[in-house]
């Protein structure tokens, strides 16, 4: 387990330099998991692209130019690092707007139908991205002999996208998630728990459980990448958390979330971060993809 984490955390501060999807992908495909359940029938879940024929990946890819001043870390370009404002960026999609929650974000073709945002970079690649600016992984959430939070760096995630105006849109993402019962916005912080690696005796691989779906969580699991510091039940009669339907855009947007750290507390006092991370970022963050210039007509013309 120790080799394995030394050898994602050696592939994540290589992935600064450039593209290393390659590496990444030998964590292999995950198994079906404990935490997989079935869609209520309350849940709203959308394939982004069945009413477009066009797969909800390339609505995305369209949609946004990378960050500036970011490094893309897989070949499809929906993830990057930016190690001196110590941010992560990844692309993604609105995939329900309501019913009940276990998770906030999951990669996409896994979880839609309990998770807010489906997201194109899996939950291994978000994973080494968090380790390359340094982010301090912890452990997963202990149910027995009895209840221990998950713990590991706190990390603040922003959410991204422009309205139907086109104009630039930031929020918390925890604005987007309902206390049931209430009218209040979830106040739990997020971990970076690290999820953990299975072994299959079976085929002899080793798996990143969090790439089943459990990336980003609001219920507790023992396989999330990110968890809240609260109990927070994953019983499907018992979940705490709804979506804020009326704060959440349409179904299909793209949008673009940022992971931040919260500098670890320490007795020295911290040099100042280059970026605050608890301050929303700004419409610089989400520049509008430029559109392939249509050939002058008249000059078709004149050249025939």
């Amino acid at each position: 387990m120790n080799r394995l984490y030394s050898v994602l955390a050696a592939i994540a501060f290589s992935l600064a330099g450039a593209w290393q999807h390659q590496a990444i992908a030998q964590v292999s495909e995950p198994p079906n998991k404990e935490s997989q359940s079935e869609p209520g029938a309350d849940e709203k879940t959308a394939d982004v692209g069945e009413k477009q024929d066009i797969p909800p990946d390339e609505i995305v890819r369209r949609a946004f130019a990378p960050p500036p001043e970011a490094v893309a870390l897989t070949k499809k370009k929906s993830l990057w690092i930016d190690r001196k404002r110590k941010r992560v960026y990844l692309d993604g999609y609105v995939a329900m707007r309501r019913g009940v929650l276990e998770l906030f974000a999951c990669p996409s073709g896994t979880k839609e139908h309990e998770s807010i945002v489906a997201t194109l970079a899996t939950a291994r690649e978000v994973h080494a991205a968090l380790l390359a600016i340094e982010a301090t992984p912890g452990t997963p959430v202990r149910h027995l002999p009895q209840f221990v939070p998950a713990t590991g760096q706190v990390i603040r995630v922003w959410v991204c996208w422009r309205d139907d105006k086109g104009q630039f849109q930031v929020s918390d993402a925890r604005q987007w998630i309902q206390k049931q019962g209430t009218k209040k916005a979830m106040q739990a912080e997020w971990v970076f728990a690290g999820s953990s690696f299975w072994h299959d005796p079976t085929d002899g691989r080793d798996y990143y459980q969090a790439d089943g779906g459990d990336m980003i969580c609001v219920s507790n699991f023992t396989t999330a990448m990110m968890d809240v510091t609260i109990s927070s039940s994953a019983q499907a009669d018992q979940l705490q958390f709804v979506t804020f339907e009326e704060r959440i855009p349409e179904i299909g947007t793209p949008v673009r979330l940022i992971l931040a750290p919260i500098p670890n507390p320490t007795d020295k006092p911290a040099p100042k971060p280059h970026t605050d991370p608890n301050q929303p970022p700004g419409k610089e963050v989400l520049p509008k993809k430029a559109m392939p210039q249509q050939p002058d007509a008249a000059a078709e013309a004149a050249k025939s």
